[in-house]
């Protein structure tokens, strides 16, 4: 049931120190060499400060500009029998947030998740479809299994994907610039991811195409109206004033 499972840590208490858990670094690390990542000597792990409901401390530690694997990648097998490389940016560890349930007026806070490792897995903006996306998702769940560090439960929120779309004109192309990138937030399904992204790219190119801007920002996906739907302005990375966690000691 909500908030029965939560602590002075996750619910920020004054005075609660963090700890770091050796099984999910020792996870993220086993999942960034199955991933051809580079595992650097030292990892450092970083306060992210945002104003969320779910997270009662008002920032969330993770890692940044030092994370446990980076420089990985994944070939991927596509419907017409070629592959495609994806390159890994990073396989980070940080903590979950709480889940928020919206309803009617209200906004109801479950705090059961916060503070659990969470790996975040970032790719390169190599994904050029619904449909690499779906590859990429289900090779990538795969070995998550075998490596026996995810059940793969989409539906039981185990495993979630946050796809960051974008589209560009030829002349951007031509250039090697990329687009505005819209962020939709917790797909729960590889139905889902692949609806989103398409929804989304076919938005996008309207907006263009009839002289509007694309804005950067967060959405959800409606699975009803099968549409997604405008949760809040994203922030850049400055926006976030990451600075080295204090309570944490660099790992080596």
């Amino acid at each position: 049931p909500p908030n029965t499972r939560v602590c002075p840590v996750c619910l920020g208490m004054p005075g609660s120190l963090p700890v770091i858990n050796q099984a999910a670094i020792e996870a993220t690390m086993k999942t960034g060499l199955a991933l051809n990542c580079e595992i650097p000597e030292t990892a450092i792990f970083a306060r992210k400060n945002y104003n969320y409901p779910d997270l009662p401390k008002g920032y969330q530690i993770t890692q940044y500009e030092y994370p446990s694997c980076e420089h990985g990648y994944l070939d991927i097998d596509l419907e017409d029998g070629s592959t495609r490389r994806i390159r890994i940016r990073r396989a980070h560890l940080e903590e979950d947030t709480g889940r928020t349930v919206h309803v009617g007026q209200y906004t109801l806070v479950d705090l059961n998740r916060a503070g659990v490792p969470l790996m975040e897995i970032v790719t390169e903006a190599d994904i050029h479809s619904p449909e690499e996306a779906y590859a990429y998702l289900t090779k990538l769940r795969t070995i998550l299994r075998y490596l026996g560090v995810n059940s793969g439960d989409m539906e039981k929120g185990a495993l979630r994907c946050e796809p960051n779309i974008s589209v560009r004109t030829l002349e951007q192309k031509a250039r090697g610039e990329y687009g505005t990138k819209v962020e939709v937030k917790n797909l729960n399904s590889f139905r889902s991811v692949r609806m989103a992204i398409a929804y989304e790219m076919e938005r996008q190119i309207a907006v263009l195409e009839s002289g509007g801007r694309v804005e950067q920002v967060n959405m959800g996906w409606d699975e009803q109206r099968q549409c997604t739907v405008l949760q809040r302005s994203k922030e850049s990375a400055h926006d976030y004033r990451y600075f080295p966690e204090p309570d944490l000691p660099p790992l080596q």
